[in-house]
């Protein structure tokens, strides 16, 4: 965070996501990924790197996104929280789709868990306003049930079924 405050905020995410593609230690490097995205999704200091991300209009916000998304492939939770920042729901709903393949551990499981939470905060708003657009957000929709499917009966069972419960049936939104 603070090397974000003195520095450049996306050269530092880039160069950290270089050397991660080339860590031998797979477990350090997950470590290490789940890390820079906790500090990328919660830290102020990274406002602007989000919104560069969330938005993936320009070539070096897409050639930022194509950099850690490779790193990020590191830890399949954050990677799925990177492809939310950046609206990318299907390929969310396509990654979860491979979780059954993956071992479900405890440690899995509370990532996905502190992903939920993460959906709570204001950094996540957008995404649970396009939850009010059913029609043209279906695989978030689907990624979130997903997420919901991976979690054993918890809190955050709990809290994204009741999230999701709030998605509006398509028929009464129809304007026309």
């Amino acid at each position: 965070r603070q090397l974000c405050l003195l520095l450049n905020a996306e050269n530092i995410f880039h160069s950290m996501a270089d050397i991660l593609l080339r860590e031998e230690d797979l477990k350090f490097a997950s470590t290490m990924v789940h890390t820079l995205n906790t500090i990328l999704l919660t830290s102020s200091e990274l406002f602007q790197l989000r919104n560069q991300l969330k938005d993936l209009k320009t070539q070096e916000s897409r050639n930022l996104f194509c950099c850690l998304y490779r790193s990020w492939c590191h830890n399949p939770v954050t990677t799925v929280s990177l492809c939310f920042l950046t609206q990318n729901y299907k390929h969310a709903y396509d990654l979860i789709q491979k979780f059954g393949d993956l071992e479900v551990t405890v440690d899995f499981l509370t990532e996905v868990d502190k992903l939920v939470q993460l959906i709570e905060c204001p950094i996540f708003t957008y995404l649970r306003l396009q939850l009010l657009d059913v029609k043209n957000n279906p695989y978030l929709i689907k990624a979130l049930y997903g997420l919901l499917m991976l979690l054993p009966q918890s809190s955050a069972f709990q809290l994204l079924s009741h999230r999701l419960q709030c998605v509006p049936n398509p028929e009464l939104m129809q304007t026309a």
